[in-house]
């Protein structure tokens, strides 16, 4: 039993890690309809970002803040420079844009902090949880209080902010915004700017927890079946799907893969899980059946 919780807790803080990750997707897809599959690289990008910040010797506090407000520039300036200029075109386009858009951001990693892994330590106090036999470590600990808190603070501005509502009456309809004087433009960029700083806080964690590398935005194709479980315009639904990929994946890692001996099975995991959920519901478990008249 106690095992059992041990791998349903290592779940769980994997799965919030992924949460992040894919809320980044879902904003962007809500208000444009664009599937950002660059996401895994903005992500890297916050590591990335951190790693300079850290660097100013600044202390941690500052750090983060010079950390939130590099990684909002660098996504409002993507979105200028690459996604304004497609508005109004088939959100297909743009979404294959972002898959070039990936490819180049690797490529600008590697050029620039080379392919040697980096260390990215973060000093915060000891924070070890030992229930039974339960145990967690501080990094992992660490790193569920820190997802919390991005998700939390991320869903109390969707929720009440001023700009939080008025990116939300963006998203049910870019020309209804209009009609009520909402200049759609800028929301646009405002939300790429959020989304780059929430998955910059998801590679922050992944880097904190393991290394930081030029290509660790492989980590974003995870954030894809969480997407797609949950349904692509559900944020409530994407809390709740990355939960449940994160324990799926953690329970075949501790039974599955020690009983079979199929080591790494658990990266398939996440995408069997998805085939089974859209075989069952092809709109994700909380995706919105739309009816279209012809």
């Amino acid at each position: 039993m106690d095992f059992l919780l041990q791998a349903m807790f290592v779940g769980i803080i994997k799965g919030s890690i992924y949460v992040i990750i894919a809320l980044s997707m879902v904003i962007i897809y809500k208000s444009s309809e664009v599937f950002n599959f660059a996401v895994g690289e903005f992500c890297t990008l916050g590591a990335i970002m951190f790693f300079f910040a850290a660097r100013t010797g600044l202390p941690l506090p500052l750090v983060f803040l010079l950390f939130v407000i590099l990684c909002g520039l660098a996504g409002m300036i993507i979105e200028k420079i690459v996604i304004q200029p497609l508005m109004g075109r088939d959100p297909l386009s743009t979404t294959l844009v972002t898959i070039g858009l990936s490819s180049f951001l690797v490529g600008l990693f590697q050029i620039t902090i080379g392919s040697t892994p980096i260390s990215l330590e973060i000093k915060l106090p000891v924070l070890m949880l030992e229930i039974g036999d339960l145990f967690l470590t501080s990094e992992q600990v660490w790193s569920m209080i820190f997802a919390v808190l991005a998700i939390g603070l991320l869903l109390l501005f969707y929720q009440f902010s001023r700009w939080g509502i008025i990116m939300r009456a963006t998203a049910e309809g870019q020309v209804k915004a209009m009609v009520f004087g909402i200049n759609t433009r800028y929301i646009l960029t405002l939300t790429w700017a959020i989304a780059a700083i929430v998955a910059a806080m998801g590679g922050l964690v992944v880097a904190w927890s393991g290394t930081l590398t030029y290509n660790m935005g492989i980590i974003g194709l995870v954030a894809i079946p969480v997407v797609l479980v949950a349904g692509l315009d559900s944020i409530g639904g994407c809390i709740i799907g990355g939960i449940l990929i994160g324990v799926v994946e953690s329970l075949t890692s501790f039974y599955f893969e020690d009983a079979t001996g199929l080591k790494g099975f658990r990266s398939v995991t996440p995408y069997l899980f998805l085939l089974i959920v859209l075989m069952i519901r092809p709109t994700g478990l909380f995706g919105q059946v739309r009816i279209e008249r012809v």
